[in-house]
């Protein structure tokens, strides 16, 4: 987190790098957005998103109340500052944008990603790692809130902007989780049936996370109940989604 750096009695205090001074806002912007999602949004007009109306002016409320907990005589920011790098609201609501969308494309990569590592080398089965590898990774998603922001502004933003937003978090998204698939199915000597692809088996789970995460917002139970094995409804069905969508590598002809 960026810091303001004051030296008490100084006519003058370092200011803050541009850098500095967007990481302020747009970290000040997920804030206002995750309390504005979890109060609600009125989606009686269609065109209704949590980004909709999020002003310049009510994120640096947000920073400065920030900057006075740190320390009551730091310097406030002003409009100026934001508007030297966002000219205008909307090129500002496109930046919170963007920074939502790689946000949430990122989650949990290094953790999740050593988890299977780890477990592979313990030699656990194929469908315990998938369990434990996207069952984490939902854990850390459910609790991510540029997560739910994502899936609230993918639902209501204008749908066009969206296409547009999602290009390259969207291959970052692929890039990641195909080498996920690629280690565990390699460790279980399986591949994609004829017809299928990674990216086909990446976009279901990521299709089955995105539903379980809206499902656990109304029913915090229904992802989480588990079978005999102990295994969660949402490890179940990740499971089942790779079983679908590969097959046994047969065995090389002698």
């Amino acid at each position: 987190m960026s810091t303001v750096s004051r030296r008490r009695g100084e006519a003058s205090e370092k200011r803050r790098t541009r850098d500095e001074t967007r990481l302020l806002l747009m970290e000040a912007a997920l804030r206002v957005l995750g309390r504005r999602l979890e109060g609600g949004v009125d989606v009686a007009d269609a065109s209704a998103n949590p980004l909709a109306g999020i002003r310049i002016t009510e994120v640096l409320d947000e920073v400065n109340q920030q900057l006075r907990s740190l320390d009551p005589h730091a310097t406030l920011m002003t409009t100026g500052a934001a508007y030297n790098i966002w000219p205008s609201q909307e090129e500002f609501q496109l930046s919170v944008l963007d920074r939502i969308f790689l946000d949430a494309a990122k989650i949990g990569f290094d953790e999740v990603d050593e988890r299977v590592d780890a477990d592979i080398a313990a030699g656990h089965d194929w469908r315990d790692l998938v369990a434990r590898c996207f069952g984490a990774d939902f854990e850390l998603s459910a609790d991510e809130p540029s997560v739910l922001l994502m899936l609230g502004v993918t639902a209501m933003g204008p749908r066009r902007q969206v296409i547009d937003m999602n290009v390259v978090p969207n291959q970052l998204y692929v890039e990641y989780v195909s080498g996920l698939l690629r280690k565990i199915l390699a460790h279980a000597g399986r591949r994609p049936v004829k017809g299928r692809s990674i990216a086909d088996l990446v976009w279901a789970i990521e299709a089955i996370e995105s539903g379980y995460l809206l499902r656990r917002r109304m029913d915090p139970d229904v992802p989480m109940r588990r079978d005999r094995a102990g295994r969660t409804a949402v490890e179940s069905v990740l499971i089942a989604a790779v079983e679908a969508f590969t097959e046994p590598v047969p065995p090389k002809r002698r």
